[in-house]
């Protein structure tokens, strides 16, 4: 696991980890940016344990580059040499994590489950037009993943 600063993208702190270094997410590497709580990076779940929360754009698709579709993740590194991740939202815009990010201003990990499941996912975007019918005019709730941190939801 590694992070740090990468001034060429927006100043925004970069978290990465190699495929064999994580756990939780399906065999596959990590290399998104730190959204952020209100101060520093580092997002308390109930027993006071640091998780970084990130975006994970997906591999380029060749779409629009403004338009970053991928994941909003949980990250904890203090199981030794291995990443722990819980995914908190799939299949997100980045600029939409952010803004929800910077609009809520998160300060916890639960608050930050919140916030991700609150964040229109890409087929939203994708397929303007009336919401999805549900059973008896029921308004659909925000996606949660099954998968998220004790105390999150």
């Amino acid at each position: 696991m590694r992070w740090d600063d990468a001034p060429e993208d927006r100043g925004r702190v970069k978290f990465a980890a190699a495929a064999g270094a994580v756990e939780g997410y399906g065999g596959r590497g990590l290399n998104g940016r730190a959204l952020h709580p209100a101060t520093g990076y580092l997002f308390p779940d109930q027993d006071g344990e640091g998780w970084w929360v990130i975006f994970q754009p997906w591999p380029p698709s060749g779409s629009h580059p403004h338009k970053v579709p991928g994941d909003i993740l949980a990250c904890n590194d203090s199981y030794g040499d291995m990443v722990h991740v819980v995914v908190l939202a799939a299949g997100v815009w980045e600029d939409d994590a952010e803004a929800a990010f910077r609009a809520n201003i998160p300060l916890t990990l639960g608050d930050a489950a919140r916030v991700a499941a609150a964040v229109a996912h890409v087929a939203l975007h994708e397929h303007p037009g009336p919401a999805p019918e549900h059973p008896e005019g029921a308004a659909a709730e925000p996606p949660v993943s099954p998968r998220a941190p004790k105390g999150a939801a």
